[in-house]
């Protein structure tokens, strides 16, 4: 994945390049380029089999503003994947403390469980915050590890 995000940041950084020396024929051969390399991966952009050497700028600002479409999404999800996984790791880690009752861990888990909703929730850094600041009042009524998680976990999503 990361070398994937750093050939998007080349072919990004190409392109931005290619604009600015504003040479037909460098434009011509990274769209053509681009379009072969991305076509099966990149929504948008494809061959166009009556446009062969008849490319404009404004096609390679297109090509540009799709793959950095393109590289946003893959990002978003990547930082996705690795909140939900930390959310997980921290429920298994309350989950199999000794030093907690099962009281104890059913109150933790589903405060997780709410953190996790409303980083999952559409709304504003603001708002988040405001429903947050309950649990770090709570975070800082508990021992030392329990806080971290909490804290760390709030801090993360916001």
């Amino acid at each position: 994945m990361d070398k994937m995000l750093l050939d998007l940041d080349k072919d990004i950084k190409r392109c931005e390049d290619v604009l600015i020396e504003n040479n037909y024929l460098e434009i011509v051969i990274a769209v053509e380029e681009l379009t072969d390399k991305y076509k099966n991966r990149v929504n948008g952009i494809f061959n166009d089999n009556d446009k062969v050497w008849n490319y404009t700028k404004k096609d390679l600002i297109n090509i540009k503003e799709k793959l950095d479409k393109y590289k946003s999404n893959i990002v978003l999800e990547k930082n996705r994947k690795l909140i939900a996984g930390t959310f997980e790791k921290i429920r298994k880690s309350i989950d199999e403390n000794k030093d907690l009752s099962i009281d104890e861990i059913k109150e933790l888990i589903s405060i997780i469980n709410d953190i996790e909703a409303i980083n999952n929730t559409k709304i504003d850094e603001y708002k988040k915050w405001n429903k947050l600041k309950k649990y770090v009042l709570y975070a800082g009524k508990q021992n030392l590890n329990i806080s971290r998680d909490i804290i760390y976990l709030i801090n993360l999503i916001l």
